[in-house]
């Protein structure tokens, strides 16, 4: 959204063919100029209270550049006194403002800022123009912070943790929960693949364990005819 300027002329202009050329030439380039309200004014200590062109000063909001024939200093203590408060504030066309003046009449960071402009030290129409597009341009830019930047690691050198009071596990020598268990994860995976691996040779030292006990010989019939015969013989002897 563009940005837009209240311009304040003053009706006073010298008795020389140049401030007339200027003045002219102001008016005119001003009048429909993107950014800029142009408000005519008569002299400032002409003004009365109940003055239209009073009226209107008190109307406006926001910043204003006034244009005058006069010093600048005297120019603001105008405006004060027809009830136009702002903070004069330095610009291309007013560098002797200094920082501590400023400073000084800002009652809060939101007063107005009064851009102040010697027209007797312009000798073109062409100049208070470029003056003033170049203001209302540096006004438009808005500053702004950026985010803290993460410093990347370079080749070689160990990734560090980006949160508050966490340090990397190379610094620190203690592994972070996810090392840990991403280790475990890792170590029972590893775990289960050797058994898997072992089930085989395990299966198999079970069968030769149990082969004895399942191959020991069983008893023959032969060798069961064999006792009976020998029970019976003795049987037969103890018979009288």
């Amino acid at each position: 959204m563009a940005v837009r300027l209240s311009v304040v002329m003053v009706h006073s202009t010298p008795a020389t063919s140049t401030a007339e050329s200027v003045a002219q030439g102001v008016v005119g380039e001003l009048i429909g100029l993107s950014g800029i309200d142009l408000i005519l004014v008569a002299p400032l200590d002409s003004l009365t209270e109940t003055s239209t062109d009073r009226l209107t000063l008190s109307s406006l909001d926001g910043d204003i550049a006034v244009l005058d024939w006069r010093l600048t200093k005297v120019m603001q203590e105008s405006l004060k006194r027809v009830g136009v408060e702002g903070v004069r504030t330095r610009h291309a066309a007013d560098p002797e403002v200094s920082a501590d003046a400023v400073n000084s009449d800002a009652s809060d960071a939101q007063s107005r800022k009064l851009y102040l402009f010697n027209l007797t030290e312009f000798t073109t129409a062409e100049a208070v123009i470029s003056s003033l597009t170049k203001l209302n341009e540096a006004r438009a830019v808005r500053t702004f912070s950026l985010a803290p930047i993460v410093k990347r690691p370079r080749a070689g050198e160990p990734a560090q943790s980006g949160g508050p009071g966490g340090g990397s596990e190379a610094a620190s020598g203690m592994p972070s929960s996810e090392t840990r268990g991403e280790k475990t994860r890792t170590e029972t995976a590893n775990r289960d693949d050797m058994l898997s691996q072992q089930s085989p040779a395990g299966s198999s030292v079970q069968e030769q364990t149990a082969t004895p006990t399942q191959r020991a010989p069983a008893v023959s019939p032969d060798s069961d005819d064999h006792d009976l015969d020998a029970l019976i013989d003795q049987l037969d002897q103890l018979d009288p």
